[in-house]
């Protein structure tokens, strides 16, 4: 979720008062720089993206979904901390900040989750939200995987494999 709301009308104002102060600055509409005119444009289209990130449930990373619409870094650092409550330092790029998870990662970091609830029992449907695959490579996982022993259908234990070949079961 964002910082800050953004509604079409936030947007809209935003993009009246940046052309009001260019306007002010450069006498005219007609002779304000290219360069500004655009930096206004990705300003807008950058909120706007936002908006439409945060109003469809706002899942994911909205710095990568910035990215994703082509919004240039330099006002991805002027939006995000405002916005998202990311902040941007010397040593920290946009770049970094949405680091591509690999798959692999993923597992791992599920199976790490896995090791802090051993012998609980869980559904199928909150395995595969807690690992952020779907359903079907969750179920595969699951039926291949040691750490995971089947109860009944839909219903899984989550098994001390470790324990469980020194116990010899």
């Amino acid at each position: 979720m964002l910082k800050k709301s953004i509604s079409e009308s936030h947007v809209d104002s935003i993009h009246k008062k940046m052309w009001d102060e260019a306007v002010a600055e450069y006498g005219d509409k007609f002779s304000v720089p290219r360069e500004v005119s655009q930096k206004i444009s990705d300003y807008t289209r950058a909120l706007h993206v936002l908006y439409v990130w945060n109003r469809d449930a706002g899942k994911g990373n909205p710095v990568r979904q910035l990215i994703s619409y082509g919004i240039p870094e330099s006002i991805i650092t002027e939006v995000a901390p405002v916005y998202c409550g990311v902040s941007f330092d010397e040593e920290t790029s946009v770049a970094e900040e949405v680091r591509v998870e690999k798959r692999a990662d993923k597992w791992d970091a599920f199976l790490k989750w896995s090791t802090q609830h051993h012998f609980e029992q869980f559904t199928t449907e909150q395995l595969a939200e807690q690992s952020g695959f779907s359903y079907q490579t969750t179920l595969k996982y699951l039926q291949e995987s040691p750490t995971f022993r089947k109860i009944k259908k839909g219903l899984w234990e989550v098994r001390d494999a470790k324990a469980d070949r020194e116990a010899g079961i």
